[in-house]
């Protein structure tokens, strides 16, 4: 048993039994930096951030100027909303190095008023240097273009953030490329079809399992319900983003689909239920608890599959008016979601979604509630209570006082609304940016 096998399980997203690793390492070895700033990246992906911050600063003590330590105990105190350690911690690596892209975009997150006049001349001289990497600059120009939206400058704005995106495309060309063909060949075109092996098995892990899927497109309201549940007396605890399913059974099917010879008028979408369960229950820590939150916004494709494995499961569809989704979704910066680097490729991916969630919802109408972020914005107390009649928890109005929990977490760009009470829905923010999608369709 050595560090470098829970670091290889961590790679596959097998935190629970990476996390198994550490700790017995920690019995033996318990001043190793290293072995710290592991427990702290496992204990962050199985969001309790508590724990994981408390690795991070063992760590940190023992190696003060390492970027990766500084780096990730920003994240996580961002996460958080502990905005002053975040920013010292952003602060300091950029003491340690003045070019590193990833302490600017930090702090940009944070808050774009950190990006002062000297931040900006540094980040316009890094922008021209070859050194600096593809997804480096994809970083610094999206600053750019959130600069220019400060100062109402519209083409500029679209200029750099098309920029941004280009770069951050090409920047892992092949794993955008491969992304891509899933969701668009592979799940939007064979979602009616799949096929189990082992459907006849009994899957005791799950089948007493309450668990609750979020589902949906990105800057749809997905956190804000998350932190709703969350604050629940059954003290429900979220996944978060975990991306477990999703991988899980790419890694079933990618050996084929990503191959050489591979003929999809030949394929046959074959998911092995056993071994899928197996693959889940070394990623998630607690499956036999009766509640969890799974915030993975792509599980509307695996619907039937979930249901497959947990016939208790419960789906929160989150929606919004679906110009203002595209233009949230392309205004903003998510690197390892290939699809929302391009409108085209944006709208492509809804007008699927829209196909597959419509499907669902006809063929398990009990197991799906639709969530409108317009709605629940405007009648809080209403549309809430809504989401815990359907999940059969008790609701109390207290709940959306949820802001106001030192302990509430998020490793999205929301980390900063839900710091907030809910806002009413601005219906004109993305009114101005419509003329992209119409030039487009048109």
């Amino acid at each position: 048993m050595t560090l470098e096998m829970g670091l290889e399980l961590l790679k596959k997203r097998k935190f629970s039994k990476s996390l198994k690793i550490f700790e017995k390492l920690l019995l033996v070895n318990s001043e190793n930096p290293d072995l710290f700033f592991c427990l702290g990246n496992a204990y962050f992906e199985l969001n309790e951030p508590q724990k994981s911050i408390f690795y991070y600063e063992k760590s940190k003590k023992i190696m003060p100027n390492s970027p990766q330590i500084l780096h990730n105990l920003a994240v996580a105190y961002q996460s958080l909303g502990n905005i002053s350690e975040a920013k010292k911690n952003y602060l300091k690596l950029l003491e340690i190095n003045p070019n590193n892209i990833q302490a600017y975009f930090g702090l940009f997150n944070l808050n774009i008023k950190n990006i002062n006049e000297e931040l900006y001349k540094k980040l316009r001289s890094l922008s021209e240097k070859k050194e600096v990497s593809l997804k480096e600059k994809s970083f610094i120009n999206f600053i750019f273009s959130k600069l220019e939206k400060e100062r109402e400058k519209i083409d500029e704005e679209i200029k750099y953030l098309d920029i941004a995106h280009n770069q951050s495309i090409n920047s892992k060309i092949k794993y955008n490329s491969n992304t891509l063909f899933y969701y668009k060949d592979i799940l939007s075109k064979f979602f009616k079809k799949k096929k189990f092996h082992n459907s006849t098995n009994k899957f005791k892990n799950f089948s007493e399992s309450n668990p609750v899927f979020i589902i949906g497109l990105p800057r749809s309201g997905s956190t804000l319900i998350e932190s709703l549940i969350s604050q629940s007396s059954n003290h429900i605890k979220s996944y978060g983003e975990f991306h477990a399913i999703d991988s899980s059974i790419r890694n079933q099917i990618g050996p084929i689909i990503f191959s050489q010879n591979f003929n999809i008028n030949e394929f046959e979408f074959v998911i092995n239920l056993e071994n899928l369960q197996n693959s889940l229950l070394e990623t998630y820590k607690e499956l036999k608890n009766e509640q969890f939150i799974d915030k993975s916004l792509e599980n509307f494709f695996y619907i039937d599959v979930i249901l497959k494995l947990f016939p208790n499961a419960k789906f929160i569809h989150t929606f919004r008016n679906q110009y203002d989704a595209i233009i949230g979704i392309h205004q903003s910066m998510m690197p390892d979601l290939s699809w929302t680097h391009n409108l085209k490729h944006i709208i492509q991916y809804i007008h699927n979604y829209e196909k597959i969630i419509t499907f669902y919802k006809n063929k398990f109408p009990k197991s799906i509630l639709n969530v409108q972020l317009e709605k629940l914005t405007i009648n809080p107390n209403i549309e809430s209570e809504k989401i815990f009649k359907f999940l059969d928890i008790e609701w109390d109005e207290n709940y959306l006082n949820f802001y106001r929990d030192k302990n509430l977490f998020s490793k999205t760009s929301s980390f900063m609304q839900i710091r907030n009470k809910i806002q009413l829905y601005n219906k004109s923010k993305y009114y101005p940016y419509y003329f992209l999608i119409n030039n487009l369709t048109n």
